[in-house]
């Protein structure tokens, strides 16, 4: 493992403000020596956004190195300006294979570079749930519970969205709670915002280590998420036998069916996600049924071992010719 370090030395990074470009002293392992030295067959370079990557494709690109490239999320409200635009085009289509985690996030990549990646596949990441065997159903004499999984940052996963929608009267009066689950920058903002809205039917999870302890005692997943790639969070609830209410955003439409196997809202929009969380409510008799259709269709699209999967893939490109 070769980290690329930071200057550590809080003088020296002070010093490298002032210094002329041509003088600058750079961060341990910048340059990727120990790249150069290992002479590569493939390097995969695992992206969050599409342009992560960017500078280590065209490294390989310069050297002659066969290399791919994982997407694991991409956003309408995100774009490369013209001159990234133009160099993530030559990287896309230089790739040995562009994996992405959901069509959605491939179709996207294509319109962001104005290009089309025709050596593109869908790869799954692995959960960390039974892929075989749903859990029981959750008892409901405490009411109805919802789990709100994802890191605590409302640009990306969406929690006010949520919070304003349990303002509405209605839905302080019903017998119905929210737990959110994971840790990030935002928690104080969002426990703070709860606060000033008087939402008294939430709490706060923290982060979980073990998903299938969440499932074991809420009946569904609620994802008011803005961006994504394909939700692992939702993967996971629904093999584990949870219907799920979500955004139509990115990969979600693609193994969530409307009215079957969750509700879906047509957009990151409070009015929206009220409606489709108000049909949820009226079908709530119907989740169990649901939440056993979702396992169904997750697992009638995800490898048993998608990690394994993958891992042959990577094999089969590094000897291919």
């Amino acid at each position: 493992m070769h980290v690329r370090e930071f200057i550590p030395r809080i003088p020296g990074r002070i010093l490298n403000r002032i210094l002329p470009t041509a003088m600058k002293v750079p961060a341990r392992n910048a340059n990727h020596e120990w790249l150069h030295h290992f002479r590569p067959e493939l390097v995969v370079i695992c992206q969050a956004w599409t342009d992560d990557g960017l500078e280590m494709m065209e490294m390989c690109r310069e050297n002659g190195w066969k290399y791919a490239t994982i997407v694991q999320a991409a956003s309408e409200y995100q774009w490369p300006d013209d001159d990234i635009s133009h160099r993530l085009r030559s990287a896309y289509t230089d790739a040995a294979r562009a994996f992405f985690v959901s069509n959605h996030n491939w179709r996207l990549t294509e319109q962001q570079i104005a290009a089309t990646i025709s050596q593109a596949e869908i790869v799954w990441n692995p959960v960390a749930v039974d892929y075989h065997r749903p859990l029981p159903w959750p008892d409901e004499s405490g009411g109805l519970k919802l789990a709100c999984v994802g890191r605590l940052q409302p640009d990306a996963k969406g929690q006010d969205i949520l919070l304003r929608v349990l303002t509405k009267e209605r839905w302080r009066r019903r017998d119905l709670s929210v737990t959110f689950f994971g840790k990030g920058v935002n928690r104080k903002q969002i426990e703070q915002l709860a606060h000033v809205l008087d939402v008294q039917n939430i709490s706060f999870g923290g982060f979980v280590s073990s998903i299938s302890e969440i499932w074991r005692k809420h009946h569904a997943l609620v994802l008011p998420t803005r961006k994504e790639g394909m939700p692992i969070v939702l993967l996971e609830a629904s093999l584990c036998g949870r219907p799920a209410i979500c955004n139509c955003v990115a990969g979600i439409p693609e193994v969530l069916d409307d009215g079957r196997t969750g509700f879906l809202s047509r957009a990151p929009d409070v009015d929206l996600f009220d409606e489709a969380l108000e049909r949820a409510w009226q079908g709530r008799n119907e989740w169990c049924e649901m939440g056993r259709k979702a396992a169904a269709k997750v697992r009638s699209l995800l490898p048993e071992k998608p990690a394994e999967a993958f891992a042959n893939r990577v094999a089969q490109l590094a000897c291919a010719a």
